[in-house]
């Protein structure tokens, strides 16, 4: 009995031990802000942030442009606060709402691709935590706009802020949404190129 009761709790252990560093590591993000840099003076990501934090960052940056990819809630107060500061710093505000476990429409991701590389910069790009609708985003902007690698670019769905697909979870949607957008925008940029060249 003692055996199959040590047995029984080997896997519960070690899901603790695989889950537990994960998500402590997901907290401490979520409750800094989980900010980073993409490229240096052109574009950041970030969770969601207090009016108070948010101002600072705008200050710190100098943030021009603001990508919210929770949607517009006038009745949030965070969605009311953000839209005060935003206007208070004078920046671009875009809002284009996505969810983290489903995958956006390719006329959705394209036009989050062109936003950010049509506004004036430095760009902040956030959602909620900061990790999954964010990462995509920057992954977009790394590839579309940056011309790095879809490998490269994917590095921004990582673990480091906080996105963690597995074990069931629904955020992999994420990293299906930038496959997929590589694939189409790739295609797409062929055919463009192949279009201008054909005219006289």
């Amino acid at each position: 009995m003692r055996n199959s009761r040590t047995l029984f709790h080997i896997p519960t252990l070690a899901a603790a031990l695989l889950v537990g560093p994960p998500a402590g590591y997901a907290g401490y993000l979520l409750a800094t802000g989980n900010v980073h840099t993409v490229e240096p003076e052109i574009l950041y990501r970030s969770g969601q942030l207090d009016d108070d934090g948010l101002a600072a960052l705008i200050r710190q940056k100098g943030i021009r442009s603001m990508l919210n990819l929770r949607g517009v809630h006038p009745q949030e107060a965070w969605s009311r606060e953000e839209t005060l500061v935003a206007a208070e710093y004078g920046l671009d505000y875009y809002a284009v709402p996505i969810s983290a476990r489903s995958v956006p429409n390719m006329a959705t991701m394209t036009r989050i691709a062109r936003i950010m590389r049509d506004a004036p910069k430095p760009i902040l790009v956030h959602c909620q935590g900061g990790a999954d609708r964010s990462g995509l985003a920057s992954a977009i902007f790394e590839y579309a706009v940056e011309g790095d690698t879809a490998v490269v670019a994917a590095e921004q769905l990582s673990w480091r802020y906080g996105h963690f697909p597995w074990f069931g979870s629904r955020t992999a949607a994420m990293d299906e949404a930038f496959a997929l957008f590589a694939a189409k925008w790739s295609s797409s940029q062929h055919s463009a190129k192949v279009g201008q060249k054909a005219q006289p």
